[in-house]
């Protein structure tokens, strides 16, 4: 029986506040987010970046990947 849990989630997306001063913002802004604004920021993104367009990176990657294995 296969064991693999096939529910398992593998985080794609995350963002922090240390990221975000690493990207550029100065710090005393990145101080002003409340963690409501951060989890806004991230729904943003979500809703931005999380489409079909998303699902066909995801496709081709996967098998980029498998290809990869074939080949060893």
């Amino acid at each position: 029986m296969d064991a693999t849990d096939w529910s398992k989630q593998f985080v794609v997306l995350a963002i922090s506040r240390k990221q975000l001063e690493v990207l550029g913002i100065p710090r005393h802004q990145v101080a002003t987010l409340t963690d409501e604004d951060m989890a806004r920021i991230a729904e943003i993104l979500i809703a931005h970046h999380f489409d079909s367009e998303f699902d066909e990176d995801v496709v081709f990657t996967a098998r980029l990947v498998l290809a990869e294995k074939r080949q060893h």
